[in-house]
């Protein structure tokens, strides 16, 4: 009988999720899922996976995930769970001593909530949208008060980051675009749940097509432009992953789009990007150089530290080629050490947590009005 109620419970979950995703809303899938949360022989582990799809499909509502958190705590014991589901994510594991570390609380924009995220994003395979086709998002968007400061985080993925940066700076309006609209169904669900979709907005948009609005639509400032880990471009022509961009002018970060960024900020425009890919944030660094809109903001600036020292990341075979042919490691003060952000992806919060390197550069407009 558990088998049966979990199959149940697992196929209304994913038929939800495979719907919002196709860009169906339809309120019976929402209530197909409650319906056989209320079978009581469901198993712990069936409803927390049904929680994480919930969470996936983007729900506004929290009743799904109290009902499932509330099995996962009375058959399992954990009174944690509803911690869980609160942050959209019960099929969260985690150790006895890490709830204790918690607290017993865990939100969307701790460690073990941004590796389960990570964990998933790597299981499934990558799918990208044409802006044109917006996934239900609505374009262009629309802010409570448009004249608060504005950050937008271009290529934002599931939307963590995006949600986590709202919650802590409430003073802000936040712009969460990227060009799979299924992914930024996770991240407009927490904007919902959190009472927050007067500040954070989330769209199926290019960065460009982004900025483009800001520069022409938005009333207040531009404070900030996020490029977190954007796809690397091919190395030379040895590399074999032909979904890589073929030149640097290809990918998200180019000399273009931050022209673009240039424009549509002011003085106070800060560009950040992240990677995981050591020459990505070198050539971002000289890139910064290049162009007079920017000038490369300096770790002391911002009261973080440097990296003193080349640190190899996962991509240490690629480094290896990068310093053969010239490139140089991403060492001293036009670097950080250390996000200046209050928040973090998905990415970062894994690769921090399992001690692999992180590279960071940023800019800021010091000439927009070009």
């Amino acid at each position: 009988m558990p088998d049966s109620a979990d199959g149940a419970l697992r196929a209304a979950a994913i038929a939800l999720l495979q719907a919002r995703r196709a860009g169906r809303v339809n309120d019976d899938d929402e209530e197909a899922v409650l319906t056989a949360a209320r079978h009581s022989g469901i198993s712990p582990a069936a409803a927390a996976i049904a929680a994480r799809d919930c969470a996936l499909a983007g729900l506004t509502s929290d009743e799904p995930f109290a009902r499932l958190a509330a099995i996962i705590s009375r058959r399992s014991g954990e009174a944690p769970a509803a911690a869980r589901a609160q942050c959209g994510l019960a099929a969260l594991r985690l150790r006895r001593r890490t709830w204790r570390r918690l607290g017993g609380k865990v939100s969307f924009s701790d460690d073990a909530a941004l590796a389960e995220l990570w964990d998933y994003s790597k299981s499934r395979k990558k799918v990208t949208q044409t802006p044109s086709a917006r996934g239900g998002f609505a374009w262009p968007p629309v802010f409570e008060d448009p004249s608060r400061p504005l950050v937008v985080d271009a290529g934002c993925g599931f939307g963590a980051l995006a949600a986590a940066l709202a919650k802590a700076r409430p003073h802000v309006n936040v712009l969460a675009v990227d060009r799979a609209a299924h992914c930024l169904l996770y991240g407009d669900g927490l904007a919902h749940r959190l009472g927050m979709t007067g500040r954070l907005r989330f769209a199926c948009a290019s960065a460009d097509e982004a900025l483009h609005w800001v520069r022409e639509c938005y009333a207040g400032p531009l404070r900030a432009v996020l490029f977190m880990f954007p796809t690397p471009p091919a190395l030379d022509e040895r590399s074999k992953n032909a979904q890589l961009p073929q030149t640097p002018s290809k990918c998200l970060v180019n000399a273009a789009t931050l022209r673009l960024a240039a424009r549509a900020g002011s003085g106070e425009t800060c560009v950040l990007v992240a990677s995981n890919v050591e020459d990505v944030a070198v050539r971002t660094r000289d890139l910064f150089a290049s162009l007079p809109e920017f000038r490369v903001l300096r770790a002391p600036e911002c009261g973080l530290a440097w990296p003193r020292t080349p640190v190899d990341g996962d991509a240490a075979l690629r480094t290896k080629r990068w310093v053969e042919s010239g490139g140089a490691r991403a060492v001293g003060e036009d670097f950080l050490a250390a996000s200046p952000l209050p928040a973090r992806t998905e990415t970062e919060g894994r690769y921090e947590a399992c001690g692999r390197p992180v590279y960071r550069v940023a800019g800021v407009v010091c000439k927009s009005d070009l």
